[in-house]
């Protein structure tokens, strides 16, 4: 069904873990795997006063860094999963439009992502990457939530119930 797979990071524990996942759908669908980083653009035009040009290039030198580790963790799992792998690194300050123009020019047929479990007014302040993503894509999207994520939520939610039961 899908035969190109793009597979975005941001090196997280949760990036590394849909990794994993994603390697192991390809693997079973026979699909190769594009993995992306998208690194900062570095343009002093979008930040303004907020940052000195010095610590701006401090940032952008270090991605470069980052981009390989995190890169280089999904071309192992690939390479031992013996799934195909491509990987590309683009400076853009939108990842989620980097995400789509890296899926379009590359013909992938399916973006493979996590969802970072930010909520109420976080989300509602900073925006969300998958959210942006979603609405903008022609190309179908598919957004992996570790089992843990909803038993650690599950859990918290008891929890609550628990503490209110016992004010009652």
């Amino acid at each position: 069904m899908f035969q190109h797979i793009l597979l975005p990071t941001d090196g997280s524990q949760l990036s590394r873990d849909t990794a994993e996942r994603a390697v192991s759908f390809a693997k079973a669908a026979n699909a190769t795997i594009t993995a992306l980083y998208a690194k900062p653009l570095g343009n002093t035009d979008n930040i303004g006063d907020l940052v000195e040009p010095a610590v701006l290039d401090r940032l952008v030198a270090g991605s470069d860094g980052k981009s390989k580790e995190y890169l280089g963790f999904i071309r192992k799992l690939c390479k031992d999963a013996g799934v195909e792998c491509t990987t590309l690194s683009v400076a853009s300050d939108s990842p989620w439009e980097a995400i789509v123009n890296v899926a379009e020019d590359n013909d992938c047929d399916l973006i493979f992502m996590s969802k970072h479990g930010r909520g109420g007014l976080t989300s509602l302040l900073l925006g969300s990457e998958t959210y942006r993503l979603l609405t903008h894509s022609s190309i179908p999207v598919l957004v992996y939530r570790p089992p843990e994520v909803d038993a650690s939520r599950r859990k918290a939610k008891e929890k609550a119930r628990e503490k209110e039961r016992k004010r009652a």
